[in-house]
């Protein structure tokens, strides 16, 4: 049994959440139900707990909030709701996301945090492919993977041609696109660079696509223009790097600002 722990001092959410009914049939025991800041992080420092989820409109949450941060940066955090039907879509997702992070299909040594890079660069791929319905999914996902990306702050999509990719995947490249994807982030364009996030996926063999965000806990994006001019800054120069190392060139196709990440949801205009 997955054991979870919701920290609320809403009587909306809690008697919500006591309206879902039997949560072994989800594999999850009851949850665990505090009000009190403190007395939760003391419960997590004394328990084993699965994944947490926090609201509080009459407490403050940021010593809960900071806590995940600096000390459990990798437990899973889902969403408290207030709608019968939004909690039980959410302890599905929850779920379903703790029976993959807790797989073990091989016979290498476990680590649950390569599983949880692993899965943030799937969601990031897929979101990059607009593969994710809603914002709220959206964020309910980045939220258990705790991938640090600001949901309302502006980002910036780059889509690239590549005008020999086939040729270049088949003759110079062997590794499938995927390989391919994981040596632009790692190699060149980077995870986390001054506080701004880079993600890519090969869509297929002619078009790659970049986003660029910013970190939710970062600073101000305060002049845009100068973040802008970072952004391509950084780009612009990988581009030269992949030219020179991997003899592959990069043609911007189209270079898009967002107003957030979201946009690249279904629920957001068409980039």
């Amino acid at each position: 049994m997955y054991k979870l722990l919701l920290v609320t001092d809403r009587d909306e959410v809690i008697r919500t959440l006591q309206e879902v009914g039997n949560l072994a049939n989800l594999y999850l025991a009851p949850v665990t139900i505090l009000q009190d800041v403190q007395q939760a992080i003391h419960y997590m420092e004394t328990n084993a707990v699965d994944a947490v989820a926090y609201s509080l409109h009459h407490t403050d949450a940021q010593p809960l909030h900071q806590y995940l941060i600096d000390v459990r940066p990798s437990l899973p955090v889902f969403q408290a709701h207030s709608h019968l039907h939004t909690w039980q879509e959410e302890l599905k997702r929850t779920r379903s996301f703790l029976d993959r992070l807790h797989a073990d299909d091989s016979d290498e040594v476990y680590d649950p945090e390569a599983v949880r890079e692993y899965m943030r660069d799937e969601l990031l791929d897929q979101l990059l492919g607009r593969q994710i319905k809603t914002r709220d999914e959206l964020m309910a996902r980045l939220k258990l993977v705790r991938a640090e990306l600001a949901m309302e702050k502006h980002a910036f999509l780059f889509d690239f041609d590549l005008p020999q990719g086939e040729v270049y995947l088949v003759d110079r490249w062997h590794y499938g696109r995927e390989r391919l994807a994981s040596a632009l982030r790692n190699n060149f364009f980077g995870r986390y660079v001054d506080d701004i996030f880079y993600g890519v996926a090969v869509l297929s063999p002619r078009h790659i696509r970049l986003l660029a965000c910013q970190r939710y806990d970062g600073q101000s994006e305060g002049d845009l223009a100068e973040l802008t001019s970072r952004v391509q800054q950084h780009v612009e120069g990988k581009l030269r790097d992949i030219k020179e190392y991997l003899d592959l060139d990069l043609n911007i196709e189209q270079y898009t600002m967002l107003s957030s990440i979201g946009e690249l949801t279904d629920e957001g205009p068409k980039a």
